[in-house]
């Protein structure tokens, strides 16, 4: 079902008299990101619009805590991941976390009971009815330098009943493959993650779809493939089918990569979603911060992909050291025809997360429709 909610009120008066096709929020990311009270800082920024005028952020490491002229006083913690359950009427946000305990995170996986060493990290996920299906990447620590010394395990499905958000303890077990490969997988990256992307769309095809994004090379010029499978609700927890380039397949080893993708190298974190009877593959190109978010457009959840257009250039930022990554369309929310989207923000240098909280704050975009769906270039 299309859920298109047009912005609360304080939006409305949003000027776009300029004519800019993507202009940046002058006061979404105040809302979502208050100074006390909840999530102050945090990446990740998925969001599930759950159907009764709220939407979930999941995010992934987060600070819970207060700023002051900029600087975050209090709340030293980092948790491995939080949801924001924003209220679009009230402009409100509520911080979920403390799941197992005081200073764990919103998501704890079954048994741990130290997140520094296994944690989840969140993919997409979607809503079917009353329930919330949320897909997190088991993530552990290792070897590598500080700071990227992290490793993919594998991936879950957490269900949860709406409207509470509480988790069913018995629906939370791994996606139904065992390390689907790509054949010839890089070292750093050998397993293809499924949940980078989820897609609920029943009401037109029947199906749910579930998407992956694989690192073919790494690095500062990467290469990338995105894989798609689908299922319906009462299979997802025990049997997928693939795409394998014509058609579907129950057999994971038969999965092909989607066309129409190449000139870009997709980002771990991306989002597909329907706009006006059309597919739309939104992501921020991997390479080093290259900082341009671009969008692809299909008939069909699994492409071809056609229509690369440039949405958006990120503009240089405050300091040398910060960096951009994993753009994300958050089309539950509309306002005078454009699409609110975000990106990332952080900082090679870690204690600029304390003195300078804007080093790790998303930024939000309104962009145009015409120009998403390449009608307006």
């Amino acid at each position: 079902m299309k859920h298109m909610i047009v912005a609360a009120a304080a939006f409305a008066v949003l000027s776009f008299s300029s004519g800019a096709q993507a202009v940046p929020d002058t006061c979404f990311s105040s809302f979502l990101f208050p100074d006390s009270g909840s999530v102050v800082e945090g990446d990740g920024m998925y969001s599930v619009f759950l159907g009764d005028g709220r939407s979930i952020f999941l995010m992934g490491d987060s600070y819970i805590g207060t700023v002051s002229e900029g600087k975050r006083i209090s709340g030293d913690h980092m948790y491995r991941n939080t949801y924001i359950v924003y209220d679009h009427e009230r402009q409100r946000p509520v911080p979920l976390a403390g799941a197992c305990g005081p200073e764990t995170s919103a998501a704890v996986p079954e048994g741990v009971t130290d997140e520094s060493s296994r944690w989840f990290w969140p993919g997409h996920g979607f809503t079917v009815g009353d329930r919330l299906y949320v897909f997190q990447q088991l993530m552990y620590s290792g070897s590598g330098p500080q700071g990227w010394n992290f490793h993919y395990d594998r991936t879950y499905i957490l269900q949860y009943a709406l409207p509470d958000i509480s988790l069913d303890p018995v629906r939370q077990a791994p996606v139904p493959y065992d390390r689907l490969c790509t054949g010839e997988p890089s070292s750093e990256n050998p397993h293809v993650h499924f949940g980078a992307a989820a897609l609920n769309d029943i009401d037109s095809s029947g199906y749910l779809y579930i998407y992956a994004q694989v690192d073919i090379v790494n690095g500062f010029d990467p290469v990338t493939d995105v894989y798609i499978a689908r299922t319906v609700e009462e299979k997802l927890f025990s049997e997928w089918e693939y795409f394998d380039g014509e058609g579907w397949s129950v057999r994971s080893e038969d999965a092909a990569a989607m066309q129409g993708l190449s000139e870009v190298a997709v980002s771990s974190q991306f989002n597909v979603f329907r706009l006006d009877g059309k597919y739309v593959l939104l992501t921020q190109d991997k390479s080093w911060n290259s900082g341009k978010i671009y969008t692809f457009i299909s008939d069909t959840p699994c492409g071809p992909w056609s229509g690369k257009t440039l949405v958006y250039r990120i503009p240089d930022l405050a300091d040398s050291d910060w960096y951009t990554y994993n753009a994300m369309a958050h089309p539950q929310f509309e306002n005078d025809g454009r699409i609110l989207v975000s990106y990332n923000v952080n900082s090679n240098d870690f204690s600029d997360q304390k003195s300078d909280v804007e080093s790790y704050r998303p930024r939000f975009i309104w962009v145009d429709k015409k120009l998403i769906l390449g009608l307006s270039r």
